[in-house]
């Protein structure tokens, strides 16, 4: 998916983290690993992804950032006064991403729509829909490879 400007504003749950977003988010995705189940205290993650280059974090000062696990180094962060979860970033330089729970999105309608569950394995309950699932580690890093590959594809890198 190319690139476009859309503007668009994220917060957590209270609003105390906010972020300025300045294109279209590429991909969407579910992911059922323990890591996301504790993190966003839910049976799965909803995350929409963009590079890290389009976010604008209003004030870093509201977000806690902790890595639960390395590698992949996610760096997660809670917002500091309701502890719900803010964003998350990956990588570095022009290749880091910023991973957004699609719930903190102003106008969910401008969101891709989800195209993958990943960690399957680790599902609490099974999902009701026809997207792909993958089970297993390597299984599931490879489909979301693939996913995150989509952001520099035809955007200049």
């Amino acid at each position: 998916m190319t690139e476009t400007l859309q503007q668009q504003q994220a917060t957590c749950e209270c609003g105390a983290a906010q972020f300025e977003v300045g294109a279209a988010p590429a991909v969407r995705f579910f992911c059922h690993c323990t890591i996301c189940q504790a993190y966003n205290d839910k049976p799965f993650a909803d995350v929409t992804v963009l590079r890290a280059k389009y976010v604008e974090v209003n004030d870093t000062s509201q977000i806690a950032f902790k890595k639960y696990r390395p590698p992949p180094n996610i760096n997660r962060g809670l917002c500091k006064t309701c502890g719900k979860p803010a964003i998350e970033f990956f990588g570095f330089g022009p290749a880091k991403l910023a991973l957004l729970p699609s719930i903190n999105f102003k106008r969910k309608e401008l969101l891709p729509p989800p195209a993958i569950h990943i960690f399957y394995h680790r599902r609490l309950g099974d999902a009701a829909d026809d997207l792909p699932k993958y089970t297993g580690y390597l299984r599931s890093q490879m489909a979301v490879s693939g996913l995150f590959m989509r952001l520099f594809r035809g955007s200049g890198g």
